[in-house]
C-alpha cells in the first residue's frame, strides 16, 4: 500500500536506516542541492514545501519526497529498506500525480533506475565534488 505520510514519519524511518553517505542520512542536507546547483536555477522554486509518500507492507518500508509547483514536479530522496519498493513508489507518483514536467537529480549509480522510470538525462553539474545528473520526464 502507498499513501501520503507526515514528514515526521518519513524522517523517523530514515533515521532507522543504515546509510553510507550524508546525502541519504539527512533530508535537509540532501534538499539544499535545490539551492546549490548553480546551473539549474529553476530548481530553487521546489525548495519550500513538498509531500511525502510511504510504502507499507505490514510496516513502513519506503519513503519518497516530491513537490508540485503548478504543472512541474520535483521528486527525490527515495529511501527504501526492501527491494522493489523504490520502483513501486516511482511508478505510483507517475500515475497518480498530475504534472507536465517532472524534474529529479541523482548521482551516476542511480541513473539506470531513473531511466526505468522514464527519466532522461538533461544535464550534469557538480556539488561538493559530487557529479549530479539532472533528469526530466514529461507527460503529454
Amino acid at each position: 500500500m502507498i499513501k501520503h505520510i507526515t514528514e515526521k514519519e518519513a524522517l523517523d524511518f530514515v533515521s532507522k536506516q543504515e546509510h553510507k553517505d550524508e546525502w541519504h542520512k539527512d533530508f535537509y542536507y540532501w534538499k539544499r542541492h535545490l539551492l546549490a546547483l548553480k546551473n539549474w536555477p529553476w530548481l530553487k522554486k521546489f525548495y519550500k514545501g513538498g509531500k511525502w509518500l510511504g510504502h507499507f507492507d505490514e510496516e513502513l518500508n519506503g519513503i519518497y519526497w516530491y513537490n508540485l509547483i503548478e504543472d512541474e514536479m520535483y521528486d527525490g530522496f527515495l529511501i527504501s529498506s526492501k527491494v522493489g519498493v523504490g520502483m513501486k513508489l516511482g511508478r505510483w507518483l507517475e500515475k497518480n500525480i498530475k504534472y507536465k514536467t517532472n524534474w529529479s537529480c541523482c548521482d551516476k549509480r542511480y541513473v539506470r533506475f531513473n531511466e526505468r522510470l522514464g527519466f532522461e538525462i538533461k544535464s550534469i553539474d557538480n556539488i561538493d565534488k559530487r557529479e549530479v545528473f539532472l533528469l526530466c520526464r514529461k507527460k503529454y
